[in-house]
């Protein structure tokens, strides 16, 4: 048995194939077939549409749908002068009997009088979808202008030369309608326990869905087709540090500089420990690469920059950080080794696979000393023969194999560099002689006695070529080896090892195709279940388009598959990873990174209307670089700006992108001074407080569909206004962000009809308009709808380091107000066991003047449950309350803060079984 097994919690559920009557009017049913055609109303308004070329049906869930079993829909299908119509409550279908496979001509849906569909359909008015990642993009590459719906322009992913497909539309559009294509997608096996291709030909597998503006509702059934979003676990609201973003590879001279050096296990402890002493809270460490010994030619031993894994793993869990390690399970358009041969895991990830061990080389003859060198600043050396054996060659310096020219004397040349060694061979000699060259950049051109040989090529980040140089050489007699090395971005020459001639040729790479049950099964019970027994928390799934191969299949999606449901069933916990998006079912998987943006202003302004239409495919955990990750120390308003951006975002995670050994970790706050640890400090902190407000939206993603961050209209569908305004959000239904977005500081807000205050400073503001303001670099614009409730826990280092035993209720103006306070433990599963707490609490003003604020007594219990609790009430009011009482009785001892006009009352911890009733006039 694997821990694949539950994989898929559908119901296999046919649909009897019912004949088309010739006559008028037929019996109501759920699913009418005409020929090889097959429609099957889901709900009066969602409509799948099935033609199969062979006349079989497929049942079974796919890859990206899951549900097969709806309720029967009233359905009245007829035949009217050679047309197949069907009619629901919402919707009326036509198509064209015997006319094959569906197309423009032969089918037609409408629906509300006023809409109208056919194949092929151009969507003009879509609001928006997701592209798979954000790499690469710059200001260079937006589109100016418009309400950033559209994607990123002519971005290529430089190394593996990949563009950047434009995001397919969301679920949400103006047009009233949502398109699904799963014609090629591969089907659930119930008997094999996973996925296996269709047959072919494919066929049309299609789903519409149809609506006006019942966008909420669209959400919510494409959860039922596609599967919903799970519970996070609580941490991963909380605060995210990344480092360790450079690549660690043993025996080379990188390795052993001073920088590397001190940039280990004992440097990480010492940079959490000043945010922790500095009040900075954060729940989660990720470390990027270099965790893992020989870069990127793939490994899953620790590297030895972290000298004691397992007291190290304490170290944190004693200080309640989270760890996140980065994998890559194969990066896109490349050849990546996952695993390698020097790993310790190899042999025995090698013998599951059905794979011996590579053949050790009888000759192995190292030549990783005893290199010269010289610069060719002018391109002489070929119509010169530098590459010749009786070239003067007394110059020639002498070089290192072990890194780049640059960094041995010639910093500041790019450009021709020319190698040569003189090496004696024996006089037998194998029948196949191989030179290996670790890694030379950029490109080279290789002489062997004066003769050109052919190389080997690879793409990155594979970087150990080989040359077959055995017609080249001379047995007993001197010879001569001359490389002509072009440098590019990472500089020029023989960066590492193995620099060698060996007598057999490299071994193939390990690698995995995870849409491979044994694969997947090897690949995360060998590699990741030791890692995540120790106490790895969760995985950030790196590279780029996934490492899952079959015909019709998104590899990207059934990589986040296999690797969250692993977590998930491996610790018996809730999953969460940061993968790229995989396009539809993606939801399933929390959560989403967007990869390798640059810092700059309009990258920052394209993310915050990214993430709000996040919610327009059901991807509501969006997570990107806060700062960007092309960027060494960026200025400090962009800086912050980002910050507050992400203290606003449903991730907050600071990444960038540099070379640490060098530069250290560029989104560190003490690189601005007290500024930035102030900055720092009151958005992390305020993050952390705000996770009862921000988790219990995560429970309505879970239960409603409804994302944390949502676009205006989907709050105000019928508000034209609504869509105007892409900068700008609801987080969760009360509060309304727009992030500042330039420099200057000033910023053009607007705010839907009703009554608000700025979350800071308490102003209130008439909706139903535009205003613009100035906001200091530490101020951001948050506004509150009058009579809303905001729940608050008290600060501390990380987001559960403390049990909810004392809430703090933010209460805004008049008005009225809701909210259910949702709670469980977490971590675990038990939610869907019902195992979880809901606390209702409501505002009322009356028509006297009076405020009343009902806390009802918790219903619901789960592990880990406050018995008791504290309330800390904050009235954020128009003016100095005359009077305040709690549970009928006055209450004196509350203080008021006359700047900030906000009055502040502490209740005695009761029983959270017990209501709680405060009045103020």
């Amino acid at each position: 048995m694997t821990w694949f097994r539950s994989m898929f919690f559908v119901a296999l559920v046919g649909f009897a194939s019912t004949p088309l009557l010739s006559h008028a009017q037929t019996p109501s049913t759920s699913t009418v077939v005409a020929g090889n055609a097959r429609f099957q109303f889901l709900t009066p308004s969602l409509v799948r549409m099935e033609y199969a070329p062979s006349g079989v049906f497929v049942d079974a869930p796919t890859a990206v749908v899951q549900k097969r079993d709806w309720p029967a829909v009233d359905v009245q299908s007829s035949e009217e002068s050679g047309w197949l119509v069907v009619h629901t409550r919402s919707m009326t279908l036509r198509y064209r009997l015997k006319s094959g496979p569906f197309t423009a001509d032969n089918l037609q849906l409408t629906w509300s009088s006023t809409h109208t569909w056919r194949p092929g359909q151009v969507d003009t008015k879509n609001l928006g979808g997701l592209t798979y990642s954000l790499d690469h993009v710059s200001g260079a590459n937006l589109v100016n202008g418009g309400q950033d719906l559209e994607s990123p322009t002519n971005d290529i992913i430089p190394g593996i030369d990949i563009p950047l497909l434009p995001a397919r539309p969301g679920l949400l559009s103006r047009s009233g309608y949502a398109f699904i294509d799963d014609s090629e997608t591969p089907l659930w096996d119930i008997k094999t326990e996973w996925i296996a291709p269709r047959a072919k030909p494919y066929g049309q597998d299609w789903y519409l869905f149809t609506y006006n503006r019942e966008y909420t509702r669209v959400l919510q059934e494409y959860a039922q087709l596609c599967g919903g979003i799970p519970m996070i676990p609580r941490y991963t609201l909380g605060n995210w540090i990344t480092d360790f973003n450079f690549e660690y590879f043993p025996d080379t001279a990188d390795a052993h500089t001073p920088g590397f050096e001190r940039y280990d296990q004992q440097h990480l402890e010492d940079e959490l420990s000043r945010l922790r002493d500095n009040r900075i809270p954060f729940d989660t460490l990720v470390l990027d690469f270099a965790w893992h010994n020989y870069g990127w030619q793939g490994g899953y031993d620790w590297s030895p920059l972290i000298q004691q894994p397992a007291q190290f793993l304490r170290w944190l869990r004693d200080r309640g950080i989270k760890l996140s390690l980065n994998d890559h399970p194969g990066y896109a358009g490349t050849e990546e080794s996952i695993l390698s041969f020097n790993d310790s895991h190899a042999p025995d990830v090698l013998k599951a696979l059905g794979r011996s061990l590579p053949p050790k080389p009888a000759f192995d003859m190292d030549l990783s000393k005893g290199w010269t060198f010289a610069v060719d600043p002018h391109d002489l050396g070929l119509r010169e023969h530098w590459y010749a054996e009786d070239i003067d060659d007394r110059a020639w310096k002498p070089i290192r194999t072990d890194q780049s020219w640059q960094k041995q004397g010639y910093a500041d040349y790019q450009g021709v560099g020319w190698y040569r060694i003189r090496l004696s061979l024996p006089e037998t000699l194998p029948d196949a002689l191989y030179l290996y060259l670790g890694e030379a950049g950029q490109t080279y051109r290789i002489f062997i006695n004066g003769k050109e040989a052919a190389h080997s090529h690879v793409q990155w980040p594979r970087r150990l070529t080989y040359t077959d140089i055995k017609p080249y050489v001379r047995p007993g007699q001197s010879n001569e080896i001359v490389l002509r090395v072009v440098s590019g971005e990472q500089g020029g020459g023989i960066f590492r090892g193995p620099v060698a001639i060996r007598d057999v040729l490299p071994p193939e790479r390990i690698a995995f195709n995870l849409a491979d049950k044994q694969q997947a099964d090897i690949f995360m019970r060998d590699l990741h279940g030791p890692l995540m027994q120790a106490g790895v928390n969760t995985w950030w799934v790196d590279g780029g388009g996934g490492a899952a191969d079959m015909p019709g299949l998104n590899p990207q999606l059934w990589t986040n598959k296999v690797f969250y449901d692993f977590s998930q069933q491996f610790t018996g916990q809730r999953g969460f990873i940061l993968g790229r998006y995989g396009d539809w079912g993606s939801e399933r998987y929390p959560g989403f990174f967007t990869g390798d943006t640059y810092s700059e202003w309009p990258v920052l302004a394209y993310e915050v209307a990214f993430t709000a239409r996040g919610g327009n495919v059901l991807v509501p955990y969006i997570s990107h670089d806060i700062g960007g990750f092309h960027g060494a120390k960026i200025d400090f308003d962009l800086y912050a700006r980002w910050i507050e951006f992400g203290a606003f975002s449903p991730i907050l995670r600071m990444h960038s992108a540099h070379a640490n050994p060098k530069e250290g970790n560029a989104r560190m706050p003490w690189l601005y001074g007290d500024q930035g640890m102030a900055l720092m400090r009151k958005y992390f902190t305020l993050r952390t407080q705000l996770i009862p407000y921000i988790y219990t939206y995560a429970w309505q993603a879970h239960t409603l569909s409804m994302p944390l961050l949502r676009p205006l209209y989907l709050q105000y569908p019928d508000l034209e206004e609504a869509y105007r305004h892409s900068h700008e959000y609801f987080f969760g239904e009360e509060m309304l962000v727009a992030p500042v977005l330039d420099p200057s500081g000033n910023r053009s807000v607007y705010l839907p009809p009703g009554s608000w205050i700025d979350f800071f400073t308490g102003k209130h503001y008439d909706g139903g308009r535009s205003f613009t303001e100035h906001y200091a670099v530490d101020e951001t614009p948050v506004f509150v709808r009058e009579g809303s409730i905001i729940s608050e826990q008290e600060s501390s280092d990380y987001s559960d380091a403390r049990p909810l035993d004392t809430l703090i209720l933010n209460v805004y103006g008049s008005g009225e107000g809701h909210f259910d306070l949702y709670e469980d433990d977490g971590l675990s599963l038990d939610y869907a066991k019902g195992s979880y707490a809901l606390t209702t609490m409501s505002y009322v003003t009356g028509p006297d003047g009076s405020h009343t604020l009902t806390v009802a007594p918790a219903k619901g219990t789960y592990k880990g449950q406050p018995a008791s609790r504290a309330y800390t009430i904050c009235i954020h009011a128009l003016g100095k309350p005359r009077s305040i009482s709690a549970n009928g009785n006055a209450f004196t001892t509350w203080r008021w803060d006359e700047k900030n006009a906000v009055a502040t009352i502490t209740l005695p911890r009761e029983s959270v079984r017990d209501g709680v009733n405060v009045m103020w006039r």
